[in-house]
C-alpha cells in the first residue's frame, strides 16, 4: 500500500513537472469518464457536478473523458463554434466538426518575439499547427482541426490557410 501511494506521489509530482519548451502548464481539472455518459464522440462544454468551467472543455471519444483547457487560460471554450474564442459568444472562425490531428515536433519559436509577446505563431515547418506563446516563453504547439491551415494574420485555423469557409469546388464541365 505504502509503494503505490509513494508511485502515486512520484507520477503526481512528474506530471507537473514542466519543460523549459512548454511553458506553465495549466492547472488540471477533474475530468471522470462518466462526464462522458451518453455523449457522442466530440467537444463539449466543461461541467463537474453542475459547475460550468468557461475556461476547459470535455473531449469524448468512445465513452473516455479527456478535459483540456483552452490556452491561453483566458479564452473560452464555445461548443457551438467547437473551439476556444476570446468569449465564448464570439462570432466562429468555422463551424466543421473538430478530429485531432496529429501531434507534430513543436519549435521554440517564442523567445524570438521578446520577453513581453503573448499570442500564437505559424510554424513554418507544419502549417496545420501553430505555436502557443505566453510573455515569451513557448507553452506548446496546438494542431488545427483536419483540413485547416494556421494563418497567423487571422490567428485562426482556415481552409487553405486564407479562408473562413470551404471555398467552393470549380463545376466539372
Amino acid at each position: 500500500m505504502k509503494a503505490a501511494i509513494f508511485l502515486a506521489l512520484v507520477a503526481a509530482a512528474y506530471s507537473l513537472e514542466v519543460g523549459t519548451q512548454t511553458g506553465t502548464t495549466p492547472p488540471a481539472v477533474p475530468c471522470p469518464d462518466s462526464l462522458c455518459k451518453g455523449k457522442a464522440d466530440g467537444n463539449f462544454e466543461y461541467y463537474y457536478y453542475g459547475a460550468y468551467n468557461s475556461h476547459y472543455f470535455l473531449q469524448c471519444s468512445n465513452g473516455l473523458a479527456s478535459c483540456q483547457a483552452c490556452w491561453p487560460l483566458s479564452l473560452e471554450f464555445s461548443e457551438g463554434c467547437n473551439q476556444c474564442l476570446y468569449n465564448r459568444k464570439d462570432d466562429c472562425v468555422t463551424t466543421q466538426p473538430w478530429h485531432p490531428a496529429t501531434t507534430f515536433a513543436c519549435p521554440d519559436k517564442c523567445p524570438g518575439r521578446g520577453p513581453h509577446f503573448s499570442g500564437n505563431i505559424k510554424d513554418d515547418h507544419e502549417p496545420r499547427q501553430y505555436v502557443a506563446c505566453f510573455h515569451g516563453q513557448t507553452v506548446g504547439c496546438i494542431a488545427c482541426p483536419s483540413g485547416l491551415l494556421f494563418n497567423e494574420e487571422w490567428n485562426a485555423c482556415l481552409y487553405q490557410g486564407k479562408y473562413k469557409t470551404e471555398p467552393e469546388s470549380p463545376p466539372k464541365h
